[in-house]
């Protein structure tokens, strides 16, 4: 009796353990599904050695600044440079960048093929740089948190036009005044749209998963104020 009563508790045991692992797991790709927002420490999602070594670069952006709510593009540009060549990135160049009341989202494509390689952020209230949370660490297939080497990288099965017809299905039942624009960026594993007002003025963001369809708003961003792109 007292042997079953012990198995009988290690058996709750071991449920609870997976149940808690399956959580854990599972607790991004809920988030794929619906626009709520994330931990806004980006550390409790890549950990203290994250991805690529790009985290050795968290605590370094704009430092000592007393008003980071008005960063210029070129102060934001300089910073997003030296991080990553902190972080040893090679054959990268920024291409876009975006301000937000919360943050500047920066966009980091390969210089040799143009495809993206990563999405960066400075935060207004810290002035530190990191990579962005959502798709670029979890379905960046080459410069995300579980790499695949080869071929395979990035031979998505939907195209950019499906990824936009996505994109405007998902937005059609989250809100009346939001929909895709036309240019979906392509990244290793998924596409990242701008999103836009009925007069095409740019809102947000959002992400799409370029094998299985699912979609990511990126909710974290707050009120788009105004964008820079470079050569």
């Amino acid at each position: 009796m007292k042997n079953l009563r012990k198995f009988f508790i290690a058996s709750i045991i071991l449920i609870v353990i997976g149940t808690i692992g399956l959580i854990a797991e599972g607790i991004v790709l809920n988030f794929t599904y619906y626009p709520g927002s994330i931990a806004n420490n980006p550390s409790y999602l890549y950990g203290p050695s994250g991805m690529m070594g790009m985290m050795r670069g968290f605590n370094f952006g704009i430092q000592n600044n007393p008003d980071l709510t008005n960063l210029s593009f070129d102060e934001v540009k300089s910073a997003a440079q030296k991080y990553l060549s902190s972080a040893d990135l090679k054959n990268v160049k920024i291409k876009e960048i975006m301000e937000f009341s919360n943050n500047f989202y920066i966009e980091v494509v390969e210089d040799d093929t143009g495809f993206g390689a990563i999405e960066l952020l400075l935060d207004k209230t810290t002035g530190n740089i990191f990579p962005e949370y959502g798709p670029n660490m979890m379905w960046n297939q080459k410069y995300g948190m579980h790499p695949i080497f080869g071929s395979n990288q990035n031979s998505m099965s939907i195209d950019e036009e499906k990824t936009v017809e996505i994109a405007n299905s998902y937005l059609a039942k989250i809100s009346n005044n939001e929909f895709a624009g036309n240019e979906a960026e392509k990244f290793y594993g998924y596409y990242t749209i701008d999103t836009v007002d009925k007069n095409g003025t740019t809102v947000g963001m959002l992400s799409v998963n370029g094998f299985n369809g699912q979609v990511w708003y990126h909710s974290w961003h707050g009120t788009f104020i105004e964008m820079q792109e470079y050569e």
